[in-house]
């Protein structure tokens, strides 16, 4: 297979305390079947995410982060996938993390995932994911 993709970011710092983002990409997959009788074809699939980002939010360095993301939303082509489409539900996630420092190369974050409709299947219960990473840098 091969893909042709297009995505654009944006960010924005409304104030030292506030900034949004958002992101939109766009991908169409030629399907070139090995199996005989298979036709080839494309499957064309979107993704966005918009968010709110808190800088410095309790300790200078730190962010604070929310976010809405539809990972993936089939467009068209969904005969070529083993889940179809799904059922007509659309996964989405809410994520919520707060980097915070604790050094100069050391900081931990926590985060909070919601997984609706996971594989876009409206009946797959929702997930919830609890996370804790240290980040080391050096």
């Amino acid at each position: 297979a091969t893909a042709d993709t297009f995505a654009v970011n944006a960010d924005w710092l409304i104030t030292p305390g506030l900034g949004i983002f958002g992101r939109y990409s766009y991908g169409s997959t030629n399907i070139f079947a090995k199996t005989p009788g298979r036709d080839d074809g494309e499957v064309n699939i979107q993704s966005y995410q918009v968010g709110l980002a808190f800088p410095n939010l309790g300790k200078q360095g730190s962010m604070g982060m929310l976010s809405f993301l539809v990972p993936y939303d089939i467009l068209d082509g969904e005969e070529f996938l083993i889940t179809g489409a799904g059922d007509g539900g659309k996964q989405y996630e809410f994520e919520a993390s707060y980097f915070l420092p604790v050094s100069k190369n050391i900081a931990i974050v926590p985060s909070l995932f919601v997984i609706g409709k996971p594989n876009n299947f409206e009946d797959n219960p929702t997930i919830y994911i609890g996370n804790f990473r240290t980040q080391f840098n050096f």
